[in-house]
């Protein structure tokens, strides 16, 4: 999955059920600039120095081989997958390990997000579930600055976790956001870890995530599920 920036204008939403969170590929970021220099009263220049990027505004075709996860595949939270994933600079394979932790909101949390008093009171007396991934370069492949994928998430009811809509920063005690990996998640055996925030009621919480990205699918029989039994 192509990393994306912060949106950091958009309007903010509270949703209680399904939601849905736009991106846009980056700008050439990593991309060395033109060096020019003067000696003698002569103009010279050295050749750009660039970083190929095949895949800033093309997807690749990502295929199951290997040790990848057959479409369908279910797991236990904790539990990891490999999957096909790729960056702006190549395509390769992940370990892909979920869990979900709930937490009861904290005020002094609620009253720290960019949000309206009338969308803070909804969020009073929810929990938070904090969606943590673990991602392991298993194969060398350069992943910089990849996005951490974005997992549907299901309640115990079948429905959707509330999520916040269009939000820059999202930072909250015990979940950072922070869901672009390291410029050094290129070598093999490299981790990057992050945490989506969403929220609802203790009595239905999260159990189940599933990633749909290529070449998954997003019914059930060709996604990766990991579910809390």
């Amino acid at each position: 999955m192509p990393t994306r920036p912060r949106v950091r204008h958009a309007v903010i939403s509270v949703v209680l059920g399904a939601a849905l969170i736009g991106c846009t590929p980056p700008s050439n970021t990593g991309q060395a600039r033109t060096a020019a220099a003067t000696t003698s009263g002569e103009a010279t220049s050295s050749a750009p120095t660039t970083t190929e990027m095949p895949y800033l505004t093309t997807t690749p075709t990502l295929e199951v081989t290997g040790d990848a996860v057959k479409p369908g595949t279910k797991l236990k939270f904790g539990e990891q997958a490999i999957i096909p994933f790729y960056s702006r600079y190549a395509k390769g394979v992940v370990g892909l390990t979920v869990t979900v932790e709930s937490v009861k909101a904290p005020d002094a949390d609620i009253d720290g997000l960019p949000l309206k008093e009338e969308d803070k009171a909804k969020l009073r007396g929810k929990n938070f579930f904090f969606v943590r991934e673990k991602l392991t370069n298993v194969d060398g492949t350069n992943l910089a600055e990849v996005t951490s994928p974005i997992l549907t998430a299901r309640t115990k009811s079948g429905g959707w976790p509330g999520s916040l809509l269009g939000m820059g920063k999202a930072d909250v005690a015990g979940c950072e956001d922070q869901n672009f990996a390291p410029k050094d998640f290129s070598v093999k055996g490299a981790v990057f870890e992050s945490c989506r925030l969403h929220f609802g009621v203790a009595s239905d919480p999260i159990t189940s995530l599933s990633y749909t990205s290529q070449p998954y699918e997003s019914a059930d029989s060709r996604a990766v599920i990991w579910r809390n039994k």
